[in-house]
């Protein structure tokens, strides 16, 4: 009788469970390996090992042949050993239907899996499945914070886009592809008012308080009309008052050279040799001369040397200035307000200036001596003076740093008499505009002999 114990699977056949052979039997225990049919459809019928063993007439087996070498096979997740017994009976040289005999046992896998853990890990530490996860739980928690730090400063950095918030995009068909074109909805930025530069014909340079608070801070208020006149009015009182008190109505006789010297102190249009030697109140003639004489030493549009005008101040003369544009008028004004504000000359400036004024003071009082008053000392005249040709440079410093333009205004009187003072009239508005008319602010002053 032949005698066979097979196994589904190699991997698992721990134990071999065989038949004692039937005594007076000629015996072929043979062992084969059939393949778990539930590894796969396709190995269905396909031995993967094929082992046969014969027993030799001294009772060892002797193994006769090797087909094939174990196949590695996939691990089994419900694995069943069957143990199957096939017993077959030889009698006279023919073999008899073999009997069969299935005995089926079925462990658990996850028992043997435990098991196996468990002998891994008999020393009591963590085992390597613990150890991952709580390397991965780590990076899990790690990565979280360094997203929660991220997102908190890229908040904190990110401009501000209130104005596309609130815009809307739409999506266009172009043509017959499936490509769009984005279309924004929201238009262009609006152009910023300082981008576009107003004209300083909207700005009143006399108040400068609504337009411009740097230079309202800085300028001055502006003086009215009242207070230049006031002004401008006591300056002239101060130069007729001089005359009246040092000067005197005589006769006297003039030389060729004193002609010449006269001259200097009028303009063509009045001949004051004559004027002096002709008239009954030589006096009206001198105070027209001392008026023009210090008008052309304080102005500021005069020569360099031959005014008393710093020139630091006065800065562009009429003839090197630009009228290119209108605004050009407005700008000069605030360009002479701030040089007048800003002046402040060193001391040796002053003196150097004291100066050419006491040189003024006495080339009058040498030109106009034969009508001086011998009441009053050489030295006291040319002191009171000095002290009014101070005066009228402060006036006109002063005219120079108000928003106007001002300009002396000689009057052709004829024979009612002769201009003593000149009057002064204002030539642009408030927006340093020139005037179709200029407005009177000062009369003049006529005396008749």
């Amino acid at each position: 009788m032949s005698h066979w114990t097979c196994y589904t699977d190699p991997a698992t056949c721990l134990e071999v469970s065989g038949a004692v052979p039937t005594s007076g039997a000629d015996t072929e225990p043979t062992d084969v390996f059939f393949p778990n049919p539930t590894n796969g459809a396709g190995d269905e019928g396909k031995p993967k090992t094929t082992k046969t063993t014969r027993t030799a007439d001294d009772g060892k087996p002797v193994q006769t042949d090797d087909n094939t070498k174990p196949e590695a096979t996939k691990p089994l997740e419900s694995s069943s050993i069957r143990h199957v017994t096939v017993l077959a009976t030889t009698v006279s040289g023919s073999t008899a239907e073999p009997t069969i005999a299935v005995e089926t046992s079925v462990p658990s896998v996850a028992a043997g899996t435990a098991n196996g853990n468990n002998g891994s890990g008999g020393g009591g530490g963590m085992s390597p499945g613990a150890v991952a996860g709580i390397a991965v739980a780590t990076a899990i928690v790690g990565a979280a914070i360094a997203f929660f730090a991220a997102f908190v400063l890229f908040k904190r950095r990110r401009p501000s886009r209130h104005g596309h918030s609130e815009s809307s995009t739409n999506f266009i068909s172009k043509g017959e592809q499936p490509s769009y074109v984005q279309i924004s909805q929201v238009g262009p930025p609006p152009v910023l008012a300082a981008a576009i530069l107003p004209t300083n014909r909207g700005v009143d340079l006399s108040d400068l308080s609504h337009s411009s608070d740097f230079l309202a801070a800085v300028l001055p208020p502006a003086a009215d009309e009242q207070a230049v006149k006031s002004r401008v009015t006591a300056v002239f009182g101060q130069i007729l008052q001089h005359v009246n008190d040092f000067y005197r109505n005589v006769h006297a006789t003039l030389t060729p050279s004193m002609g010449n010297d006269l001259k200097k102190f009028c303009d063509s249009s009045v001949n004051l040799a004559e004027e002096l030697e002709h008239s009954s109140m030589p006096t009206i003639a001198i105070k027209h001369a001392l008026v023009g004489y210090l008008l052309s030493i304080i102005a500021p549009e005069a020569e360099q040397q031959s005014t008393l005008f710093p020139a630091e101040v006065a800065g562009l003369r009429q003839d090197e200035r630009s009228f290119e544009s209108p605004d050009d008028q407005a700008a000069y004004i605030l360009y002479k307000r701030l040089a007048a504000h800003l002046y402040a000359p060193p001391i040796s400036s002053l003196q150097s200036r004291q100066s050419d004024i006491r040189e003024a003071a006495e080339h009058f009082a040498l030109t106009f001596f034969p009508w001086a008053n011998p009441a009053y000392a050489d030295q006291d005249k040319d002191e009171n003076l000095v002290d009014v040709i101070n005066n009228a440079l402060d006036l006109s410093l002063w005219l120079f740093g108000q928003p106007y333009l001002y300009e002396w205004v000689w009057e052709d009187v004829g024979r009612r008499g002769m201009v003593v003072s000149p009057g002064l009239v204002r030539v642009t508005d408030e927006r340093g505009k020139m005037l179709d008319r200029p407005r009177k602010v000062v009369d003049a002053v006529v005396a008749t002999s």
